[in-house]
C-alpha cells in the first residue's frame, strides 16, 4: 500500500456516513458524497464562551449531536461507517474508554481516523511520554480515587507550567487547581507514534490500515479498521 503523505491521502478511504468528534473551528474536509454528523459536548454558543482563545469564531460549527467524546451511548451500536477524532484523544482522561466507545458505534470493518500531535514537536516536548500502564490505570481507577486524582492533577500542573510559562510552585498549584475545578480541556497525555501502536496492539479491537507523519512531523495519523475481537482491556 502506498504510504500516506497527508490527511487527504487517508481521507480517500472514507466512505458512507459517520461522525467527527470535537471539530470546533476546523472540521476535516471530506470526499464528495460522504455524510458526516458532528459531535461535541458543548453547543456552539457554549464552545465560544468556554474557548474564547479560538482563532476563528465564525468557523466554529454547531454540533448535530451533544455528547461527551468518551460516552456515545446515545448512538446505536454498529451504526457508523467511520469516525474522525482529530487532536482529540490526548484530551481524554481515559483514552481506553474513549476508544472502546468509538469501536462500539462503528460497523464491523468501520474506519477510525486518529490524528494526534507528536509531543517531540509541540509545547509538550518537555513532558514525559504517557506510558501504556498509565492509560490502563486511568481506565481501571475511577475519578475520585487518590491515585487517579494525583495523576490528573499532575497533568494539570505540567500543562499550566508549560503553557503559561510559570516558574513558582505556588503559581503552578493555583492555576492547576483552578483549571481542574473548571474541567478545562488540556493535553492529559502526550505520545509519539510508537506509543499509539502499542496501545492499539493492547486493545486488539482495531488493526492499522495506514499511518502517516504529517505537517513535517508536527502531527501523525493512524487509519484504523475495527476487528471483531473485544479487546484486552475488558
Amino acid at each position: 500500500m502506498k504510504p500516506a503523505r497527508n490527511r487527504g491521502d487517508l481521507l480517500m478511504n472514507i466512505r458512507g456516513n459517520g461522525l467527527e468528534i470535537g471539530a470546533l473551528d476546523s472540521p476535516v474536509p471530506l470526499p464528495p458524497g460522504v455524510g458526516v454528523k458532528y459531535v461535541d459536548i458543548l453547543t456552539r454558543e457554549e464552545c465560544l464562551r468556554h474557548y474564547p482563545e479560538l482563532p476563528d469564531h465564525d468557523a466554529v460549527i454547531e454540533p448535530d449531536i451533544i455528547a461527551a467524546a468518551d460516552d456515545l451511548s446515545v448512538l446505536p451500536a454498529h451504526s457508523q461507517d467511520f469516525l474522525i477524532a482529530c487532536h482529540l484523544l490526548e484530551h481524554m482522561v481515559d483514552p481506553i474508554a474513549a476508544l472502546e466507545g468509538w469501536h462500539r458505534v462503528l460497523k464491523p470493518g468501520g474506519l477510525l481516523l486518529l490524528v494526534l500531535p507528536d509531543k517531540r514537536h509541540t509545547f509538550d516536548s518537555p513532558r514525559n511520554r504517557t506510558p501504556l500502564q498509565h492509560l490502563i490505570d486511568d481506565h481501571h481507577q475511577p475519578m475520585g480515587t487518590p491515585e487517579r486524582d494525583r495523576r490528573d492533577l499532575m497533568a494539570y500542573r505540567e500543562w499550566v507550567a508549560i503553557s503559561k510559562n510559570l516558574r513558582t510552585g505556588a503559581q503552578i498549584d493555583f492555576w492547576a487547581e483552578l483549571l481542574r475545578r473548571a474541567r478545562y480541556n488540556i493535553h492529559f497525555h502526550c505520545w509519539i507514534p510508537e506509543d499509539i501502536r502499542e496501545l492499539i496492539m493492547y486493545l486488539g479491537s482495531f488493526e492499522i490500515e495506514e499511518e502517516a507523519s504529517l505537517k513535517g512531523g508536527w502531527e501523525f495519523a493512524f487509519l484504523l479498521k475495527t476487528v471483531v475481537s473485544a479487546g484486552a482491556s475488558q
